[in-house]
C-alpha cells in the first residue's frame, strides 16, 4: 500500500514536472514543482491567515465591566444577553437606550446606546465601545428581564456605545485550506519518492536455489549497465546470463538494442565489491518483482515476471535477506 501511494504521488509530480524535462536532471528539474508546491501551501494558510488579520473585539461578560476586568486598549467588547429598549434616558444625556441584561449572570446588566431603534430581543449579540457615563435606570423593568421580580444591578460609571454592525465572531475557513494543502503534500512526498518507486522487501525466498551455468534471465532495468543507461520510468530489456569462470560462476548482465539489432557484450557483476536489494517497483497500475544491484561496471534495478526469477539472481548476489538491504 506505502508502494503504490508513492508511486500515485511521484506519477502526479512527474506529470507535473513533465513541461520542464529540458531542464538538467536532480534539483533543476523538480524545482518548479516544488515551487509549485510552495504556492499550493500559500493558498492553503490563506483561509486560516486571513480571519487572523480581522480586527476582534473582546468577548466579555458584565461582571467584568463590574470589575473593570476588560482589557482591549479601546474598551472595545462584545456581549449577548437580553435587549430591554428603556423609554428616557440614563444617563441625561439625547440617544436611544437600552439595556443588555447579561445572558451568563441576569442579575448584571449594562445600558447600551445607538444611534439606531433598540427593538426588545431575548438574547443577541452586540458589540461596541465602554464609555464613561452616569447612569441612573429609574424604569420598572418587564418581567422577563429580571430573576423571580428581583431586577439585575446596573453598572453605573459606563455605558456601551454600540456598532452600527455587531462585529461578528471569528469564522476560520479552514475546510477551504486542506485540498490545497492535500496536493502540495502530494507534490513534495512524489519529488522526494520519484517515479517509479523501488521499495525493498523482507519477504524473500531464503531456501531458493541460485542459477547455474548456462542459465539466462530475460529483464527489464533501469539504471546503467556498463556504457547503457536507461531511465527506470522507460526501462530497456537486458539479459541475465550466468557463464562459468575461473573460480565458479559468474552473473553477467547484457543490455538488449530496442531495434532488435546487435546487442552490446555482457558485463559482469561483480568485481572488487557488489551489493542488492530484493524488493519491488511500483507504478500507478502495477507492481513488479525487482532487484536493485551495485557493482563496478552495473548500477541498475532490474524488473522480472516472477519473485521467484528475482530471488535465484539475488542468491548469486550479497543481499541481507533479513531486511531487504544489501550487505
Amino acid at each position: 500500500m506505502t508502494g503504490r501511494f508513492l508511486a500515485t504521488c511521484g506519477w502526479l509530480a512527474g506529470k507535473i514536472g513533465r513541461p520542464f524535462g529540458a531542464l538538467p536532471s536532480g534539483r533543476a528539474r523538480n524545482a518548479p514543482v516544488v515551487l509549485l508546491a510552495a504556492l499550493l501551501a500559500v493558498v492553503a494558510a490563506i483561509p486560516i491567515v486571513l480571519p487572523m488579520l480581522d480586527a476582534q473585539p473582546e468577548d466579555v461578560v458584565a461582571q467584568q465591566i463590574f470589575d473593570g476586568a476588560t482589557t482591549h486598549p479601546d474598551g472595545w467588547i462584545r456581549l449577548r444577553g437580553r435587549i430591554v429598549p428603556l423609554e428616557s434616558s440614563p444617563t441625561g444625556e439625547p440617544g436611544r437606550y437600552a439595556l443588555l441584561v447579561d445572558e451568563d449572570n441576569t442579575l448584571r446588566a449594562v445600558v447600551v446606546r445607538s444611534d439606531a431603534r433598540l427593538n426588545a430581543a431575548a438574547s443577541a449579540q452586540v458589540s461596541g465601545f465602554l464609555t464613561p457615563a452616569a447612569v441612573v435606570v429609574e424604569e420598572d423593568l418587564p418581567i422577563e428581564a429580571t430573576v423571580a421580580g428581583t431586577e439585575p444591578i446596573v453598572v453605573g460609571d459606563q455605558i456601551v456605545t454600540l456598532d452600527a454592525v455587531p462585529k461578528p465572531e471569528r469564522q476560520v475557513w479552514w475546510p477551504l485550506a486542506i485540498p490545497p494543502a492535500i496536493l502540495a503534500i502530494l507534490l513534495l512526498v512524489g519529488v522526494r519518492a520519484g517515479y517509479p518507486v523501488f521499495r525493498p522487501t523482507t519477504e524473500i525466498a531464503a531456501l531458493v536455489s541460485p542459477l547455474t551455468v548456462g542459465e539466462r534471465v530475460p529483464t527489464a532495468y533501469g539504471g546503467r549497465i556498463g556504457p547503457d543507461v536507461r531511465p527506470l520510468s522507460d526501462p530497456g530489456g537486458a539479459l541475465l546470463l550466468v557463464r562459468r569462470g575461473p573460480s565458479g560462476s559468474l552473473l553477467t548482465a547484457q543490455a538488449l538494442a530496442d531495434d532488435g539489432g546487435l546487442a552490446p557484450a555482457p558485463v559482469l557483476i561483480g568485481g572488487s565489491w557488489s551489493s542488492g536489494r530484493v524488493g519491488a517497483v511500483h507504478t500507478l497500475t502495477e507492481t513488479v518483482p525487482a532487484l536493485e544491484v551495485r557493482s563496478e561496471l552495473v548500477d541498475a534495478t532490474f524488473l522480472f515476471a516472477r519473485n521467484s526469477e528475482r530471488d535465484r539472481v539475488a542468491a548469486m548476489i550479497a543481499v541481507d535477506r533479513r531486511s531487504g538491504r544489501g550487505t
